[in-house]
């Protein structure tokens, strides 16, 4: 796996879709993921801005940053500069988080940092993993683009608690709440 370099390019140059981590450790009722992916295994850093780098130098304008919970990663292969497991409000985690490694708010800083022109996207994000550092880091870098993938599984409490997504609808909505507060011109 970290021999692979799982990019996927456009002829057209502009946008390249690069793969951070695979698996998904949220284990929500109704999903099969964590057993037909496995648990999640994030790429070391190193490589991913490698990458990053070359697809620049390549002349891509854009890359997306690809993960079944992209904002889930955790690189526990490297020493983090400034981070620790960190939920957005009101949200939790159904099973243990690892502690230490880098975690995506420093990832996204990173990869921001190799091209201030290339504009950075990611997806498929889940909401629990949208600490004020992801939001603030988004609205301070011009090239990280303000625009939020949000899934939204159920309005009723009940049944998110069922398929045990760690949330409410109250914390989702202050969540989204809270992002507009942050990033004002963001889009969800």
């Amino acid at each position: 796996y970290a021999d692979i370099t799982p990019v996927r390019t456009n002829k057209n140059k502009v946008s390249a879709f690069v793969s951070i981590m695979r698996g998904c450790n949220n284990m929500c009722s109704y999903c099969i993921v964590p057993f037909t992916r496995g648990r999640e295994r994030s790429r070391k850093v190193s490589s991913i801005l490698n990458e990053i780098d070359e697809l620049s130098k390549q002349g891509y304008k854009e890359v997306v940053l690809l993960g079944q919970n992209v904002n889930s990663y955790n690189d526990l292969s490297t020493t983090p500069e400034y981070s620790t497991v960190k939920h957005a409000k009101g949200f939790k985690s159904i099973v243990k988080v690892p502690e230490g490694g880098v975690r995506f708010a420093e990832l996204l800083d990173k990869v921001s940092n190799v091209n201030s022109e290339m504009r950075i996207r990611f997806t498929s994000p889940h909401p629990k993993d949208f600490p004020e550092d992801v939001l603030n880091l988004i609205r301070d870098r011009k090239n990280i683009c303000n625009a939020l993938h949000m899934p939204v599984q159920s309005g009723s409490n009940s049944v998110l608690e069922s398929m045990r997504r760690g949330y409410t609808n109250e914390s989702y909505l202050e969540l989204i709440k809270n992002s507009k507060k942050i990033i004002p011109d963001v889009t969800i």
